[in-house]
């Protein structure tokens, strides 16, 4: 484990940290903590004491729900960009402690959609079809009245929403309490993620990438190392 892992991990700590304290009332401290015989960091709210946190959601000052964020981090391929390898975020009800809806993101899955929703939820409509669905196709519909057995796609590795999209999905769509000045808080955030993601994307695309310049008159000379070739398996992956 590399001290420049360590490093970044921290600093993406302290960024997060500070989204959550600027967009919603009383979010804990994030804490950074190394995996035993990984070469991972885990980030995610906490207590004083080192234990786990979640962020209180409120409508009116009163706590209905909580979200549990908790983010997997490495190191990329190339050993020189920090990496989100995983992300499990869930909201749960303060009623009956059970989760509301999840945002989750895993970049070695292969039985779901990479990055995925899912709620908790039920729709008779949904669940008819899904009934009938199974009847037909009973592999591919194991569970028709179970909704959050289903998993909404959502973008992939490169394009999957980021932890700003779902802060400003809890304060605009729930109605949860905000700090104000939020949604400038969200849209820096999100357009430093968006960036960050472009930029992975020319990496992955280099040709593409200097073909599309060029097309837009721009003069590009290629690297004088030869055997340059695109990686495009993340664009590909449900």
């Amino acid at each position: 484990m590399t001290d420049e892992l360590a490093n970044k991990a921290a600093d993406f700590a302290r960024e997060l940290g500070e989204t959550l304290a600027a967009t919603l009332p009383q979010a804990p401290s994030v804490d950074v903590q190394a995996v035993n015989g990984q070469n991972t960091f885990i980030v995610q709210p906490s207590n004083p004491d080192g234990t786990v946190a979640r962020v209180p959601l409120l409508v009116n000052g009163a706590k209905l729900a909580e979200l549990s964020i908790v983010l997997y981090l490495d190191m990329d391929w190339t050993g020189t960009f920090l990496k989100n390898v995983r992300t499990d975020c869930a909201a749960y009800s303060v009623l009956d402690r059970q989760p509301l809806f999840r945002m989750d993101y895993r970049a070695d899955m292969q039985s779901a959609p990479v990055a995925h929703w899912q709620f908790h939820a039920e729709r008779g409509a949904l669940t008819h079809l899904l009934s009938m669905a199974q009847a037909h196709r009973p592999k591919a519909v194991e569970s028709p009245h179970m909704l959050f057995r289903l998993h909404f796609s959502m973008g992939g590795e490169r394009f999957r929403p980021c932890i700003e999209d779902l802060i400003q999905f809890v304060i605009e769509e729930c109605g949860v309490d905000a700090v104000p000045g939020w949604d400038r808080v969200v849209q820096a955030g999100r357009e430093r993620w968006r960036r960050i993601q472009l930029r992975t994307v020319v990496r992955d695309l280099q040709l593409e990438a200097a073909e599309t310049l060029v097309r837009e008159g721009w003069t590009v000379t290629p690297p004088s190392h030869k055997g340059l070739t695109e990686s495009a398996a993340t664009l590909s992956r449900w």
